[in-house]
């Protein structure tokens, strides 16, 4: 008896002798480390929706700061329609970026403002992974955890109404990743959108719902966003700098933003100027939509009547001038007509965004196949 007790006894101790080894101290089982992610510069991959080879993400390059009025040039700082490119195999993706102002405005959403999100190319059409929330003025978002590793094309929307200083793709330490091995988005000639506030992303929730970034992946071809919040004026300094892209279209919706009395003048000598830069480049003159909270406010309604007849003379003063490659977009129903596509009575929700590039799409697709 006193041998079995003896023996048990010598198991036992051995047994706990394993488990410590097993628990340690914490009394948890320990787990192997999470491989680390390895951080690239977004400046070695492709970037899309600007026209200069500035190691920034600006949408206009530094000599047109002294060219441009301070207004559109401080909103030239913001980021929107500017993209990266990239393919890769990771199983793990993490977005870093680091803001230029870290913007809060009260009817826009964060994500929207300051914030990021992924796309990747799935049989042959942009799919919406993930949205990457700021957090902080530098913020870290996982987009993909425990994904397949297979090669991918993706798409990464910086934010609309702010700036970033810098961004850089964390993936798993074993994956790839390269400049796009597919030319979506890349090899055809970019569209030059030149407008207002709604035309800069105001206010979609996420930078891939402006309905310039709709246009983009419907269109497969960069939409370069020169929308200006408040500042879309038919300025002839942001016509220059238009004249430098070798675009495919030029559109041009500056009217929510320009006095009523100028219309007229401004437009018919932007398009002049653009036609002098740049004579074979199709231009489109889109109306302004009627906006919601001027629907009940008879002056308002009577404002936004002569902007658009002012814009349909200044289209029939170019036609007799003898402009060709010249056309018209009235506004009529481009945000629907249930009066459900406004955040603030002007601003759309991604509901009255997707309405406008719906709207838009089989206009700019006739004109660029002409």
């Amino acid at each position: 008896m006193i041998q079995m007790k003896s023996t048990i006894y010598i198991l036992l101790c051995c047994l706990c002798s394993n488990i410590t080894v097993i628990a340690g101290g914490s009394g948890s089982i320990k787990q192997a480390p999470a491989d680390p992610l390895k951080f690239y510069d977004g400046q070695e991959f492709t970037i899309i929706g600007k026209y200069h080879s500035e190691k920034n993400y600006l949408r206009f390059p530094q000599q047109y700061q002294n060219k441009l009025r301070k207004e559109v040039w401080g909103l030239g700082q913001n980021s929107a329609g500017i993209s990266i490119r990239f393919r890769s195999n990771a199983t793990d993706i993490s977005i870093r970026w680091t803001l230029k102002d870290d913007n809060l405005f009260s009817h826009m959403a964060a994500t929207g403002i300051k914030g990021v999100d992924l796309y990747a190319m799935v049989n042959g059409a942009w799919q919406f992974i993930q949205t990457g929330r700021p957090k902080e003025k530098t913020s870290e978002y996982v987009m993909i955890k425990n994904g397949d590793p297979v090669y991918r094309e993706y798409l990464l929307n910086l934010p609309l109404y702010d700036g970033v200083d810098s961004v850089s793709i964390g993936i798993n330490a074993d994956a790839a990743i390269t400049k796009p091995v597919d030319q979506f988005l890349i090899e055809k000639k970019p569209v030059v959108y030149y407008g207002s506030s709604i035309a800069q992303g105001g206010c979609a929730s996420r930078p891939g719902m402006a309905f310039t970034n709709i246009l983009e992946r419907k269109l497969d071809r960069s939409v370069i966003n020169f929308g200006f919040s408040g500042e879309g004026k038919f300025d002839s300094s942001v016509a220059e700098a238009m004249g430098e892209i070798d675009a495919a279209l030029y559109v041009v919706d500056c009217n929510p933003n320009t006095d009523e009395l100028l219309v007229y003048q401004r437009a018919v000598n932007l398009v002049k100027l653009l036609k002098q830069l740049r004579p074979l480049v199709p231009v489109l003159l889109v109306e302004n939509f009627p906006f919601e909270n001027s629907y009940f406010v008879p002056t308002a309604q009577r404002t936004e009547l002569k902007k658009m007849k002012d814009l349909q003379r200044a289209y029939a003063t170019l036609i007799q001038a003898g402009v060709k490659n010249l056309y018209y977009q009235k506004s009529a129903g481009m945000i629907g007509t249930d009066h459900e596509g406004a955040v603030d009575g002007v601003h759309p929700t991604d509901l009255g965004m997707l309405r406008i590039a719906d709207f838009l799409l089989p206009v700019i697709s006739r004109i660029l196949k002409k």
